[in-house]
């Protein structure tokens, strides 16, 4: 006996069975529409999130590269999708920002001649000399500790800047608004990372969307371990040293550590997504750390720069 048709009220198409063939459109019944299904959707969601989520944050720790493996030869069932997953760290970011990050402040962008270029011609001050008399008068005074110092110096370029309410207003609204929009604009990297390991990798003749999936995955530890772990343990430092507070928060130190367990990871993971021999895993470790530094600190910055210039004026 055959089942009875059903016209898809989404597309049309007439079907046997609970779902169209053309669609995907379910037919409901009366127990979908239950409360009690409401709730049972609500868990199930809840289940498959948790299980997909720590699987796939799991693999990414332990195996670096299995992930992309994996979801390249279609077997992703198990995994969180790595596009949603990296989307999901960025939005963690957005909310947690333990540290600015990416999210350059407006004063980064005083020593670059284009930037200072742009706000002296809206502001009236260029910031670059402002920012260097702030520096100079700090050092004048000769404090005996880094502490007293950098106290010192933030007192005196909030006191300094309210005599440049143009310049005050446009540097606050300007940090307001990167917030928001560094974040999302991570998604540049997944293109351009890709686009280093796909001519790093031209001889093995893969699809550039497992070069994405790759950047992907790799991308997605760089947020993980520069913006969570990294600031997990800053945090817990000062909380055992407070006096350090100022020490701890310096760039460069934290580039560095975070660079070298990107690369760490990255060697890894090509070795183990190509089945490169070591030594050239290596290499393409480094080449790529070396290209993710120049997309970070030239393409990333300008693109973010010119971006919330445009949004804050």
């Amino acid at each position: 006996m055959s089942e009875e048709l059903r016209v898809c009220k989404n597309c049309g198409n007439q079907f046997s069975g609970k779902y169209c063939n053309q669609c995907g459109e379910k037919v409901y019944t009366e127990h979908d529409k239950s409360i009690i299904h409401f709730f049972e959707e609500a868990l199930h969601f809840i289940s498959h999130f948790e299980g997909t989520f720590f699987v796939t944050l799991r693999t990414i720790l332990t195996k670096p590269g299995k992930l992309s493996l994996d979801y390249c030869n279609g077997l992703r069932k198990k995994y969180f999708k790595p596009l949603p997953f990296f989307m999901l760290l960025v939005i963690l970011y957005l909310i947690f920002p333990f540290f600015t990050g990416l999210n350059m402040p407006f004063k980064f962008y005083l020593r670059n001649d284009y930037a200072n270029k742009m706000i002296a011609a809206r502001t009236g001050v260029n910031g670059d000399s402002l920012y260097k008399a702030i520096e100079h008068a700090t050092l004048d005074k000769g404090f005996k500790t880094e502490s007293e110092a950098f106290i010192y110096s933030q007192a005196l370029s909030v006191s300094v800047r309210k005599n440049f309410p143009k310049f005050e207003q446009l540097e606050s609204t300007f940090n307001r608004k990167s917030e928001k929009v560094s974040k999302f604009l991570l998604l540049i990297l997944l293109p351009l990372t890709a686009l280093v390991i796909w001519i790093l990798s031209i001889r093995k003749s893969h699809y550039f969307f497992d070069q994405l999936a790759l950047s992907t995955e790799l991308n997605s530890f760089f947020i993980l371990f520069s913006y969570f772990f990294v600031p997990a343990i800053a945090i817990i430092s000062i909380k055992l040293f407070p006096a350090t507070q100022h020490l701890i928060f310096r760039d460069r130190p934290i580039a560095i550590l975070c660079y070298s367990m990107f690369g760490f990871f990255s060697a890894v993971a090509f070795r183990r997504f190509y089945n490169d021999a070591w030594w050239w895993s290596i290499i393409k470790a480094l080449l790529t750390v070396s290209a993710h530094v120049f997309i970070v600190n030239v393409i990333y910055k300008f693109i973010l720069f010119a971006l919330t210039f445009y949004l804050s004026v």
